[in-house]
This record gives C-alpha cells, structure tokens and sequence, in this order.
C-alpha cells in the first residue's frame, strides 16, 4: 500500500505534492486528535475538554448569540458595554434583531462553509482526486470546526478578507480597496494587508482604502454615537481577555509565551492568584505592543523591499494578523487557509517549503495532546498543548520565510523600489 502511494506521490508535479503532503500530514493530525480523544472516552473521563477539541459545550454558539442580543439595542449599541467590533460593522449587523437567530446562525455558517469549499478548489492546484483532497483540506481544519462550533462572525471577515486576496491578484485593485476597508470595520487587524498595496507600489488604492476605512469608521461612529461606550467597552475587553487568565484559553498569540507561564507558577490558577497574572499582564502590555510594532515593522520592510511572492507576503501578514495581538482566539486560525493554498501554487524553489507545510499544518490541526482544565468559580478555563506550541511555530514560520532577510539586502530593495516608482513590478 505505502509503494503505491509513493509510486502516485512520485508522478506529481511540485504544486501537487505540496497538495498531497500538506493534506497528509493535517489528515495524520485529525486522526491523532480523534484517537486521543478515543482514549479518553475509554478511560471514562470529562467530556469537556477530554472527549473534544473544541470549546465548552455549555456555551455552544455563544458567540453569534452575545453578538445578536447587543442588536437589540439598535443604534443605542454602545451606549453602555457594547460588543467587541467596530460600529460600522455592527450597523450592518443590527437588521438580525428582526430574524429569526437560529436562521441566521446557520444560513452564516453555510455561507461560510460553502465559500471556503469553493475557495479551496478553485485555489488548489490540478491534481488527481482533487474533490478528495478539498475534503481532507476542509473537513481536518480544527479552526473551521472551531469557529463553527463558537459560531463567531469571525466567518463573516474570512469571507471578506477571502474576496479581498482574490480581488487584489486578480488586479481589481478598486474592488480590493472596498473589501479591504470593509474587513478593517469588522476588526482593525486585517489592516496588515495595506502593505500589499505599497508593496506593489498601488499608492492611489493605498489611500482610497484607508480614508474609506476612516469613513466607514466615521459613520458608524456617527450613527451609533459610540463616544465613551466604545471606550469603557474596550478598556473591560482588555481587562477581562487581556490581564486576566481567560484569554489564554484556545488561544495562540505570542503573548501566550510570557503569560501561560506566569499563570501555571501561580498555583495553577486558583481564583486568589489572579492578581499576580493580572498585575504581570498589564505591566507587560506596553513593553509587548511595542515588540511586536517592531516585529511587524521588521516584517513590512521585508514584503516591500525584498520579497518578490505574493503568497510569503500574504502568509507573513496573515502570521502577522493572528499572532500579535495581546489575544487571539484560535479561530482566527481560519485565515491561514487562504496564503496555504497560494502556497499550493507557489513555484518551485530552493528552500524549507515542505518544513512550512508541516509547520502550517501543526498550526491548523487540533492540538488536544494534553489538556487540563482550571476551575476558576463555576468557570472553567482550559489549557492544551497549542497554548504554547502554537505561539512557538508561528515564531518558527517567521524565521524560516525570512531567513533570506539582512539589511544589506534591504538597503539594496531600497534603492531598487526608489528606482522603479514609475515601474509596474508587482508581486508575483
């Protein structure tokens, strides 16, 4: 059987044993999960997290439901503690209110699992049995699962940033601009990918998407009259996931690396040590905001001054996006999807592409190896093993698709781009 499929694997071309290798390993991941979760249940232990990847059952679909009731408060949205997203985007949220929610949870969630099928075969390379590999691709990513399962709007800007990378290497730069500036409203994050456009030299759409970004922003601040409620709402945002425990939970941003730590040497996280992980994670705050300003500094001179691909580029911020804010959720994971499979098609070259397969794959598999559960009053708060190795492979990502980085060759992209303002190089 292993003969067989070697002597299959062997007639690929590039692009298809990345389909292949990538979908093996993320397929071998799935079925590790699985079995350990087997395991458990044989043993007869918890369900929750022992017998299952995803979050606690108890509060299934919470996300999509916390986000439907602050709609009844129409345009009053932030005049007390508000949701955790833009007013513009809540606007165009506030017509749920109307609906039936259990409609639009799941009319939401075919939208997005159908768009990410679509996606992901007419982005995968030609390959032999491609339905079949669109469906390991599909079916073995925890964050999709994950997502689904918080039933969190984080679909809703996957299908937006989607549209946008599609837009932008197409050369619908206007169309891109918009869905850009769309998917900043939802979640400032996404703003990352404003260096594509001066990477490419598109200043015209440079500034055509950030001051409609700032008149989204603007109109929904209007219409909602946001004022100090966004203010408080975000100050208890950064109380609650920032400072205290719970936002280590299913989560993945490289501040996990100094805050599980101090959280595990605290008694394991008995109620009473709260405040040595929250005064840790405050006094922290600015030192890693400004870290990782410089990281992703670091990270822009090298998309538009020495990088020539377009998926690195849209890899790198994507790592970007999902690893450096002070919390992100894993299943923010899902917008690693989309530079995975421009990687796909990326072509041929010297390098480590089949150790960024493996890596990307470690990233999109559930990491439910070991897991413990703290209880911290009557909630509980869970810990696995992607708390830390998630944080640590997208560290190793950063350092294996810059490895060509040093600043003789910045210097060098410097002066190159200076000289071809009037040029039309763009990233291929």
């Amino acid at each position: 059987m292993w003969a067989f499929i070697k002597s299959i694997y062997k007639t690929y071309t590039p692009a298809q044993k990345r389909v292949a290798f990538f979908c093996g390993v993320l397929l071998l991941g799935m079925l590790a999960a699985l079995s350990v979760m087997g395991v458990n249940l044989l043993m007869a232990k918890a369900y929750f997290p022992n017998i299952t990847f995803l979050f606690d059952p108890r509060y299934r679909f919470s996300d999509f439901y916390d986000v439907a009731e602050f709609t009844k408060l129409g345009l009053n949205i932030y005049h007390q503690q508000g949701p955790n997203y833009f007013p513009f985007f809540m606007v165009l949220l506030l017509p749920i209110k109307y609906l039936n929610w259990q409609a639009v949870l799941w009319g939401m969630q075919a939208a997005f699992v159908g768009f990410y099928v679509f996606l992901t075969y007419r982005l995968m390379p030609k390959i032999s049995y491609k339905a079949v590999w669109t469906g390991i691709f599909t079916l073995c990513s925890y964050p999709l699962w994950f997502v689904l399962d918080r039933g969190n709007v984080e679909m809703l800007l996957f299908i937006v940033l989607g549209l946008f990378i599609w837009a932008d290497k197409a050369g619908k730069l206007k169309t891109a601009g918009c869905l850009l500036a769309l998917a900043i409203n939802m979640k400032l994050y996404p703003a990352v990918f404003l260096v594509l456009f001066a990477a490419n030299k598109k200043y015209k759409e440079l500034f055509f998407t950030f001051f409609l970004s700032v008149a989204f922003f603007a109109t929904g601040f209007w219409l909602t009259g946001a004022g100090d409620g966004l203010g408080t709402n975000l100050e208890h945002f950064a109380f609650y996931h920032q400072q205290r425990p719970f936002g280590l939970q299913f989560s993945h941003s490289l501040m996990n690396l100094i805050r599980v730590p101090v959280f595990l040497l605290c008694d394991g996280g008995l109620h009473e040590t709260w405040a040595p992980v929250t005064h840790f994670s405050a006094y922290v705050a600015v030192s890693y905001m400004l870290f990782m300003f410089a990281l992703f500094a670091l990270i822009s001179l090298y998309v538009i001054f020495i990088n020539k691909e377009f998926w690195k580029a849209v890899l790198l911020l994507t790592l970007a996006e999902v690893g450096f804010p002070f919390v992100s959720s894993d299943y923010t994971l899902i917008h690693l999807a989309v530079p995975i499979l421009l990687l796909f098609n990326a072509r041929p070259q010297n390098g480590p592409q089949k150790a960024v397969c493996v890596l990307l794959a470690l990233l999109m598999m559930p990491q439910n190896w070991w897991a413990h559960t703290y209880y911290m009053s009557h909630y509980a708060m869970v810990l696995n093993a992607g708390s830390i190795l998630r944080p640590l492979i997208i560290i190793l990502l950063l350092v294996l698709l810059m490895r060509d980085f040093t600043f003789k060759r910045l210097k060098q992209g410097m002066v190159v781009y200076l000289q071809s303002l009037s040029g039309k190089t763009v990233l291929k």
